[in-house]
């Protein structure tokens, strides 16, 4: 993916060797919300794997209300820790 414009929002741990980068990038035009998987290469830098997925700015909010949803049910059923 050829980014024009990529503004860093934040990086989660997933394990000891990879993580989940959150950016919004401009590409062909459009502004996405990406988030990338990176993983440890053996040169120990941080790239990008095949995995995450970008939606366009414009369903972000829906995506959100999604997120909050499953938030939600996380918390009324016990579901984490």
């Amino acid at each position: 993916m050829s980014v024009s414009q990529s503004i860093p929002v934040t990086t989660i741990p997933k394990n000891k060797n990879e993580e989940l980068r959150v950016s919004l990038d401009l590409f062909n035009g459009y502004w996405l919300f990406n988030t990338r998987i990176f993983f440890e290469a053996s040169d120990g830098t941080m790239r990008p794997g095949k995995g995450g997925f970008a939606i366009k700015v414009d369903k972000l909010e829906a995506y959100a209300e999604a997120v909050t949803d499953a938030l939600m049910q996380v918390q009324t059923k016990g579901l984490s820790k």
